[in-house]
């Protein structure tokens, strides 16, 4: 009889681990505007653990960041444009397709959720007196924000179908990366 080798505490170490570099990339190693692995964590956590830990990750995440770094009371904006998507990602799971492409169509759509929410954020919290708290006043502030959205989604399109093909890589029970540790931890325990 084999052990297993991959436990659940081993996939949250993963995902938890990616949290922790999407700390380090968003505090000190800041890739770009809105190029960053928080999406990934995000997704991640929410399609292999529960909500509630993907939840608590994620406010983790944004709140110790932003304690390093500063914020205004556009966090509220911020961190709920990051925490709600966590409730739609059973919707994805759902698809009938793999996790790479699932998560993938979740990063984006979250991104599009994060841009609108953000950006109408800004405009209705006008705490800089950037925008006319009118209609074309918030058309500007989502013009505005165009590039952001660029950015943002480039890095999802790039970092969460690598995150998954990891994820998938380390614990997939058909992989050959795992059929070979299980087939050496088996020659070496005989």
């Amino acid at each position: 009889m084999t052990k297993k080798i991959f436990t659940m505490e081993s996939q949250a170490l993963l995902i938890v681990s990616i949290f922790l570099l999407a700390l380090v990339e968003r505090v000190w190693f800041d890739l770009g505007p809105n190029i960053e692995l928080i999406t990934l964590a995000t997704i991640l956590s929410a399609f292999y653990l529960n909500k509630k830990s993907a939840f608590l990750l994620t406010l983790g995440i944004m709140a110790l960041s932003d304690l390093l770094i500063g914020n205004s009371n556009i966090f509220l904006f911020t961190w709920s444009g990051f925490i709600l998507p966590i409730l739609a990602i059973s919707i994805f799971k759902k698809i009938n397709m793999n996790n790479i492409l699932s998560g993938t169509l979740a990063g984006i759509s979250s991104n599009l959720f994060f841009f609108f929410w953000t950006n109408f954020g800004v405009w209705a919290l006008d705490s800089w007196g950037m925008y006319p708290n009118t209609a074309l006043g918030l058309m500007s502030s989502f013009f505005n924000g165009l590039p952001f959205l660029k950015y943002s989604l480039t890095s999802t399109l790039f970092f969460v179908p690598l995150g998954f093909l990891v994820y998938s890589i380390c614990f997939n029970k058909n992989n050959i990366f795992r059929k070979n540790t299980v087939y050496l931890k088996n020659i070496l325990v005989s």
